[in-house]
C-alpha cells in the first residue's frame, strides 16, 4: 500500500507542467549552491608542492644516521649505550630546473641558462626543485666495550658498510671502556 501512495506522489510531482517547473528550480538551485559556494572565504584550493620526503638539516640527518647504526650496534652486542659517530662530505644539495634558449650568430652558438621561478598566490617566488641530493657520507666511527672480538668488529663493520654505503676503509670499529 505504501508503494502505491508514492508512485501517486511520484506521478502527480511530475506530471507535465509541474516537473518541468520543479525539475527548472532545482536547476537555479544548484546553481545558486555552487555559486554561493565560491564566495566563501573558506580555504583557498591552489595547488600546494607535495614534498614525498620529510627535509631534514645536515646535523638532524647525521643524527638520524647515527642512532640508526647504534640500534644495529646493540642488535648485534647486545652493548646498550654504543657511541656512534657519522661524519659527512657536504650538506644536502639542490638541483634546479633551468630553462635553456640557444641561438645561433654568424658562427657563434649562444646558450642562455635561467632557473624556472614558481610564483605562489602570496607573491612568495622561488625555484622549481627537481632533486634534493642527501648529504655524502665521509665515514663513521663505532666505538663499543665488544670490538676487541675480532668476530664481533668484523661483524660490526660489515653491518655499518652495509647500512650506510660505505667501503670498509671508512668505517672505524674500535673496543671502549
Amino acid at each position: 500500500m505504501k508503494t502505491e501512495k508514492w508512485k501517486s506522489a511520484a506521478a502527480r510531482l511530475f506530471s507535465k507542467d509541474k516537473g518541468v517547473r520543479i525539475l527548472v528550480l532545482m536547476g537555479f538551485c544548484g546553481i545558486a549552491l555552487i555559486y554561493l559556494s565560491s564566495l566563501g572565504g573558506g580555504e583557498k584550493d591552489d595547488p600546494q608542492p607535495v614534498n614525498d620526503a620529510p627535509t631534514l638539516t645536515a646535523g638532524a640527518y647525521r643524527e638520524e644516521l647515527e642512532a640508526g647504526v647504534a640500534r644495529i650496534v646493540t642488535a648485534i652486542t647486545g652493548e646498550e649505550n654504543p657511541q656512534v659517530l657519522v661524519t659527512l662530505e657536504s650538506s644536502e644539495r639542490y638541483v634546479y630546473a633551468a630553462d635553456e634558449h640557444s641561438s645561433t650568430q654568424e658562427d657563434r652558438g649562444e646558450k642562455e641558462t635561467a632557473h624556472v621561478i614558481l610564483e605562489d598566490a602570496g607573491g612568495a617566488q622561488s625555484a622549481l626543485t627537481v632533486t634534493r641530493m642527501e648529504p655524502q657520507i665521509k665515514g663513521v666511527v663505532i666505538v663499543s666495550r665488544y670490538a676487541g672480538d675480532p668476530a664481533t668488529r668484523e661483524m660490526l663493520t660489515e653491518a655499518a658498510r652495509t647500512a650506510l654505503g660505505l667501503p670498509s676503509t671508512k668505517v672505524c670499529v674500535t673496543g671502549g671502556g
